[in-house]
């Protein structure tokens, strides 16, 4: 270990070759000029083709509700909700999820927790307003 501290001679690891310079350097104002419009177009065009462009990027933009939130399951239960959505069950998970809770609200829970549960789910999503 002590060799390599006392070794003051070093090889040069990589021979460089000749420094490489362009044939042309170019400048933007050279590009300015060679830029030529295509013939047929006018300047109302132009704009029309950018307002164009302008529509499809938004369109293409995924625009996600503000009502979306993440529920924390298990990978299992992920699964299972994926399966029946890809049987086609339902449209997607939440829809699924949805449907499910529907379906458990409606055969185990009486009528006088039915009122609660109504009352607290109606404070809750007015919460969220």
């Amino acid at each position: 270990m002590s060799n390599l501290l006392n070794n003051q001679t070093k090889k040069k690891l990589l021979d460089r070759g000749p420094k490489i310079t362009p044939t042309q350097e170019f400048t933007l104002t050279d590009i300015e000029e060679k830029k030529v419009e295509p013939k047929g177009t006018t300047p109302s065009a132009k704009a029309k083709e950018k307002e164009k462009e302008k529509e499809t990027v938004q369109v293409q933009k995924r625009t996600t509700p503000q009502n979306i939130t993440s529920v924390r399951v298990s990978k299992a239960t992920r699964n299972k909700l994926n399966a029946l959505v890809q049987l086609g069950k339902a449209e997607s998970v939440d829809v699924l999820i949805d449907i499910l809770l529907d379906e458990y609200v409606e055969q185990n829970i009486g009528k006088t927790e039915r009122k609660t549960y109504d009352i607290i789910v109606n404070v809750l999503q007015k919460k969220d307003r």
